[in-house]
């Protein structure tokens, strides 16, 4: 009685194993201010400097409802050619896209991220028309794993096997 038993609770477990693991939509922050990260870097990075504030850091945190301003300096033999951002939501404030100083105010909750071009002086510059970047949307959703009908299927074949076996089992110890 006591291997019935152990087996059944061995059934039990692989079950309990092999059943879907799904996680739920992750929860939003709470309301309030939230921060941003907001950095800018050069492009070319040896034609000079871009930082989200004046002699800053390449990267600063700001709360969600303040405005950073983005400045470009290119080094001797360059010039600044456009801001080209990569990820987050913003609206600009000052300036524009083709403005070595831009005062934008992030609208969403990403992380901002900019890239200044420069261009040796002696090339002309090309005005900046679209250069805002979004990248997909992947939602706010958390990874799944497996999938429920898979899952059940599997966990049903495991247990049809476990059983077949503890029979199989069960009538040779008895012959």
């Amino acid at each position: 009685m006591k291997k019935i038993i152990s087996c059944l609770i061995a059934i039990a477990m692989i079950f309990c194993v092999t059943l879907s693991v799904s996680a739920e939509i992750s929860p939003s922050a709470s309301e309030g201010n939230k921060y941003i990260k907001v950095d800018a870097v050069p492009v070319p990075d040896s034609a000079g400097t871009a930082t989200p504030g004046i002699d800053s850091p390449a990267q600063v945190e700001i709360n969600s409802d303040e405005t950073v301003t983005l400045t470009a300096k290119p080094i001797d033999g360059y010039k600044f050619s456009h801001w080209k951002f990569i990820t987050g939501e913003f609206e600009i404030i000052e300036g524009d896209l083709n403005s070595s100083t831009i005062v934008i105010k992030p609208t969403g909750d990403t992380n901002v991220r900019a890239e200044a071009y420069f261009v040796p002086e002696d090339e002309d510059v090309t005005p900046a028309t679209t250069a805002i970047i979004t990248p997909p949307d992947d939602g706010n959703k958390a990874p799944t794993t497996g999938d429920a009908a898979t899952t059940m299927a599997v966990s049903a074949s495991v247990v049809l096997v476990a059983i077949a076996a503890l029979v199989i089992f069960k009538k040779r110890q008895n012959a």
